[in-house]
């Protein structure tokens, strides 16, 4: 019997490390439920944070800290919030445990009647400050796209706003879109506003890092005949305005679909979506020179994009993106790596609705993983997210 029992531990043994060795572990996913929507995420000390709307009238967060997730909390609850596919929620981490974070609520009954609110938190987001209203206007329309960087010991923000446009119940106004910037401090008390320019895309997502030069941001501007080229501008001045690069994409309205920029040292990586002459294009450039200065555009798309950009640092020497590209039956979520000498390699490719539905899909980096999640639109739909191991995205 002895015999026997032993027989069978070893046999236990050498089945369990069989399966182990054949096993790939994955970390766990955050708890999102049917009817989650649109989550944004940023990079924090240890990993990232995730937030969230769940339901129609709470914005949550949880962060990853490289081994699980921290239970959800909410942040904010409203019936009020200007809830779009877009223009998300934003969190930034400022530091330490301080963060920022900024939403949408409704200003008044038109359509496009909503401010931005945004509030500091200097506990990792077990308490925030009163929220404030950063632009000073004090006009009934559209603010948002906000997107937040370091500024000496506050926190930098940008938006789109709409003071110039003249107001519609049912639609845009017929003026033109500004992109304004102010900073909040810690403990939530505003700068001043100025405005970086008086003319600008509509709604395309704005996009901000920081660089050994300074706060870099890009935007889709416009130009009086409706070019609409992605321009990048240093919030302190350090170097002149410049397009990233004359794409002649000539269109009368907004194609709400914005830049991306990532920074990682010296280097910064940009990807967009652009189509003059209806040729649907995604590029990405880069800077070693903290964005003075970017090389050539590099197309990585398969040839039908839809955009919706992101990308993240994966080393050195490699980024990751991802845009939106149009199936077979629907659409697919691309993800290449892509070196600064311009090779390229498709890494995954995940089938998700190409509505807007899907929101901006989100990547992140944690350890020996990349985390990508999205929206899927629908009556059972919600929050969706895959872990993909970066042991070999760097290999060529």
């Amino acid at each position: 019997m002895v015999i026997n029992v032993r027989l069978t531990l070893t046999v236990l043994l050498i089945a369990g490390l069989f399966f182990s060795c054949g096993k790939t572990n994955y970390p766990a996913y955050p708890d999102t439920v049917i009817g989650s929507a649109y989550p944004n995420i940023c990079q924090t000390d240890n990993g990232f944070i995730m937030i969230w709307y769940e339901g129609d009238n709470e914005i949550v967060m949880s962060e990853f800290n490289g081994n699980d997730w921290s239970t959800k909390d909410t942040i904010v609850s409203s019936d009020r919030f200007f809830k779009n596919w877009a223009d998300l929620p934003q969190i930034y981490h400022a530091g330490g445990d301080t963060f920022a974070v900024s939403w949408l609520e409704m200003s008044d009954e038109g359509t496009f009647d909503y401010d931005i609110k945004v509030a500091m938190s200097t506990n990792r987001g077990k308490t925030w400050t009163d929220p404030v209203v950063p632009h000073q206007d004090g006009i009934k329309g559209e603010h948002g796209f906000v997107s937040f960087f370091g500024f000496g010991k506050q926190t930098g923000l940008i938006w789109l706003d709409a003071r110039a446009m003249m107001a519609g119940d049912q639609e845009h106004g017929m003026g033109t879109m500004r992109l304004y910037a102010s900073t909040i401090n810690p403990v939530g008390e505003l700068g001043l506003e100025i405005m970086l320019d008086n003319m600008v895309c509509e709604c395309c997502p704005t996009t901000a890092v920081n660089t050994s030069v300074g706060p870099l941001v890009a935007y889709r501007d416009r130009d009086n005949d409706e070019t609409r080229n992605i321009r990048l501008t240093f919030v302190n001045g350090a170097h002149p305005s410049v397009p990233i690069h004359d794409d002649g994409w000539i269109i009368p309205g907004c194609p709400v679909n914005g830049p991306v920029l990532a920074a990682n040292g010296e280097q910064v990586a940009i990807a967009w979506y652009t189509a003059p002459d209806n040729n649907s294009k995604v590029n990405i450039a880069f800077s070693h020179d903290g964005g003075l200065t970017f090389s050539d555009p590099i197309r990585i798309d398969n040839g039908s994009p839809i955009g919706r950009t992101d990308v993240v640092w994966l080393n050195n020497e490699t980024i990751l993106v991802s845009w939106l590209e149009e199936g077979t039956d629907t659409g697919e979520l691309i993800i290449k790596s892509v070196n600064v000498d311009g090779r390229s390699k498709k890494v995954k490719s995940i089938n998700v609705n190409s509505s807007r539905g899907s929101g901006y899909p989100k990547l992140a980096i944690t350890g020996d993983f990349v985390f990508v999640t999205w929206t899927e639109p629908g009556v059972d739909g919600g929050i969706r997210s895959e872990w993909i191991r970066t042991s070999k995205l760097v290999e060529w």
